[in-house]
């Protein structure tokens, strides 16, 4: 009787009773609280490079300091939001990329991402590339190897530029990711597409373009340049960018920051724009900020219009269940 009376109680708050025996591993201990792998070995001299106090990164927090506030005044990227520890173990679970925290951020949720993938890989790209828990990062064996959120994000989106840009057939193309975080794109797709001829990386966080910069250089990305924020300009006059991204970081931006990017885009003539949203409270079939504020119509009115709208994952069930389900948007300058 009690039993029941409490099962209708939590009923009530959308809750359950369910018997441990009755739940699987990853569900009886969530990865919750973690901060990186800590089996994770840091490359010889990180250490020493990567810290907050590094006179590269104390020149670009000054010079930054000078760039318009209008994109460098932080809405979600505060001070402390990216942590002093998460500048060495940049690849760990934090402000870059959550991999086992949030929905569906488990081992069953891996491993639906990543056989969807594999039925998806027409160009062969989970065999080309590689992974490693290198820089704090969470890897899950499947499929008789590491994979990453890195690894599977990364894939899925250029699948999505492929797809509708034909990427891998492409030869001269420069891409521009805005909000490049610590690079991960930049070198996934460098490694993907031969054509690429230049992938700009440049971000409004200072700490961001420190590690991005010191990252790249690691994985030996050549074709992966990163651009400080107060260079910008000229580097867009420099070079014919064909495409941007931006991944899950106009999500967290004002509406002024936003418009400031896409402003700049449409100077610059950047005919394509991709842009994924962090999930919010609608799956991220809408292009709207964490505090839910459309910003579909700011892009709109800098003279792009969408041009593709596709779920992350083709098939609803694995959309419902695997990791950072989301939607990309393609929108093409008028």
């Amino acid at each position: 009787m009690v039993k029941e009376s409490i099962r209708g109680l939590l009923r009530k708050r959308g809750l359950a009773l369910i018997p441990s025996a009755n739940l699987y591993e990853w569900q009886l201990r969530p990865g919750t609280g973690l901060v990186h792998n800590a089996s994770a070995q840091l490359p010889d001299g990180a250490r020493e490079y990567l810290r907050s106090d590094h006179p590269r990164l104390l020149e670009l927090e000054r010079r930054y300091s000078s760039c318009d506030p209008a994109v460098t005044t932080p809405y979600v990227w505060r001070e402390g939001f990216v942590r002093d520890e998460d500048i060495a173990f940049f690849r760990g679970d934090n402000a870059y990329v959550w991999q086992v925290r949030g929905d569906n951020m488990n081992r069953m949720g891996y491993i639906a991402a990543f056989y969807y993938l594999q039925s998806i890989d027409r160009l062969h790209l989970l065999d080309r590339l590689t992974e490693d828990n290198a820089f704090g990062n969470f890897t899950f064996e499947i499929g008789n190897r590491p994979v990453s959120r890195d690894l599977l994000d990364s894939l899925h989106e250029l699948y999505f530029l492929d797809r509708h840009l034909d990427l891998a057939r492409r030869t001269g193309f420069n891409m521009l990711d805005i909000g490049a975080g610590y690079g991960r794109l930049a070198h996934r797709a460098t490694q993907s597409f031969p054509g690429i001829a230049n992938y700009l990386c440049t971000d409004a966080i200072a700490r961001s373009t420190f590690i991005s910069e010191y990252y790249l250089r690691y994985r030996q990305s050549d074709r992966a340049k990163v651009i400080p924020l107060d260079e910008i300009e000229p580097a867009l006059a420099a070079a014919k960018v064909d495409l941007a991204v931006n991944i899950h970081s106009f999500s967290e931006c004002s509406t002024e920051a936003i418009r400031w990017w896409i402003a700049l885009l449409a100077r610059h003539g950047v005919r394509h724009l991709m842009i994924a949203p962090n999930s919010s409270d609608c799956g991220g079939a809408r292009l709207q900020t964490n505090d839910l504020r459309n910003f579909q119509p700011t892009v709109e009115k800098c003279g792009y219009r969408l041009i593709a709208r596709d779920p992350k994952y083709g098939d609803p069930a694995i959309q419902e269940f695997a990791i950072g389900p989301t939607y990309y948007f393609l929108f093409e300058l008028s």
